[in-house]
């Protein structure tokens, strides 16, 4: 959160299975990228550094910009630069996301775990009894259904047999909730 946020989208690594390495995209290191807070009526920069030897975008998924700031096709990140977007959030409290959005690499670079959720938040949603502790009883549900490769267990693109599940980047995954109301942010990625 805050008013300036740093991204880098790079090739890496992630471990899916016990003893086999899948080759990903992350946002700031991580298989699904950081959660973003931001404030209805903030005004934030993105400084999104592309570490990738391909071009790529970084789209705010659902969230009210000007072209220039959208991340769409029209805005590459070449390999090696970085782009520089600011914005105020005009947005009403609810569950965003952001992903590269390039023409013809957006579905292998989001497969590839290069997402991540925004959360805007406003005073209208701050006065009302919800669960607030992310990770505990606010909890983010990202769902992706892959195939992987049966032997090299690595992620294939252009497929829809979809023979894995995960959520939040785990395969079988499951939460310990506590014994009250929780709230669920389900993204389907």
């Amino acid at each position: 959160s805050g008013a300036s946020i740093n991204l880098t989208i790079e090739d890496s690594v992630h471990q899916f299975y016990v003893g086999y390495t899948t080759n990903t995209i992350a946002y700031n290191g991580s298989y699904l990228g950081p959660t973003i807070i931001l404030n209805k009526g903030q005004t934030v920069t993105m400084n999104v550094n592309n570490q990738l030897t391909d071009t790529t975008t970084t789209h705010w998924h659902g969230l009210h910009v000007a072209p220039m700031n959208d991340g769409s096709p029209h805005n590459p990140i070449m390999a090696g630069t970085s782009w520089n977007p600011s914005f105020t959030i005009m947005d009403n409290a609810a569950t965003y996301w952001y992903h590269p959005h390039l023409h013809g690499k957006t579905m292998s670079q989001v497969l590839k775990g290069a997402a991540g959720l925004i959360i805007v938040r406003d005073a209208v949603e701050s006065a009302l009894v919800l669960p607030r502790r992310y990770g505990v009883d606010d909890i983010p549900l990202i769902c992706q259904f892959q195939t992987m490769d049966t032997i090299s267990k690595q992620i294939v693109l252009d497929d829809e047999v979809d023979n894995t599940t995960m959520v939040n980047g785990t395969i079988n995954p499951m939460v310990n909730v506590p014994a009250q109301v929780v709230r669920l942010r389900i993204l389907n990625a």
